[in-house]
């Protein structure tokens, strides 16, 4: 028998009361560093995006590291209907840490990532908004097409006065398929990939490189993820 991942029966109820929702159909996997590697690259991520990497969404399933059990209420989440296949990846993670952090109850039960997501999302986003956390996470939770009605939303407002095509645009979700993940470290939790073929062909010029030009690139893509929210509120 597969074990469950830590304190999920308490925390599935709790989600469920807060968000108003109903969660079934999904299974939390625990898993060792291979494990996750495996069911990773089985979702087309290559060997070296597995590093850092504590809790893996795609489909109905969800996997945890088992050194890292504290990131189960964030992957939950998740799967209430708070997650980048539904909006924009930068606001899904940061409403996502802000709501972790107000379900958890000890420090066991949650770490702090994606703090410039998690920043943004409390300190400007929900304040233009008047609204709060669980508020706001019900609305995309219950929301048949998140990224279009919290485009409206923002119109209703007045936080914008941006078109609503371009508004809608900004907060479109991740290209279908391609799975969130929790990644230490990483800005936005998007690891950035050459295609396989140049990586083959350029592996001994950028080996030397690779840790200096991987942080850069996800300090850029932080930066145009800010850039694009905030040109629109």
């Amino acid at each position: 028998m597969e074990k469950r991942c830590y304190k999920e029966s308490e925390f599935v109820p709790r989600i469920e009361k807060a968000l108003n929702v109903k969660m079934k159909n999904f299974t939390c996997h625990v898993v060792d560093q291979s494990g996750m590697t495996g069911v990773m690259r089985r979702s087309g991520w290559n060997k070296d995006d597995t590093l850092g990497v504590v809790g893996f969404h795609v489909s109905k399933n969800i996997y945890v590291l088992n050194s890292a059990p504290w990131t189960t209420l964030h992957e939950l989440i998740h799967q209430a209907g708070v997650n980048a296949d539904r909006i924009n990846r930068f606001l899904a993670e940061g409403l996502t840490e802000v709501l972790a952090a107000e379900l958890k109850k000890g420090s066991d039960e949650h770490k702090a990532t994606y703090p410039q997501e998690r920043k943004w999302v409390k300190d400007t986003l929900l304040p233009k908004l008047n609204m709060s956390a669980i508020e706001f996470g019900k609305f995309i939770c219950h929301s048949k097409e998140p990224h279009r009605d919290v485009a409206k939303l923002f119109i209703k407002k007045g936080i914008t006065k941006k078109p609503l095509a371009q508004v809608v645009e900004t907060l479109r979700p991740q290209v279908h398929d391609k799975p969130s993940l929790n990644k230490i470290g990483s800005c936005n939790g998007i690891v950035t990939r050459m295609p396989r073929y140049k990586r083959t062909q350029m592996a001994y010029v950028l080996a030397p490189l690779g840790a200096i030009i991987g942080v850069w690139v996800a300090s850029q893509m932080c930066k145009t993820d800010v850039e694009k929210l905030g040109s629109i509120l």
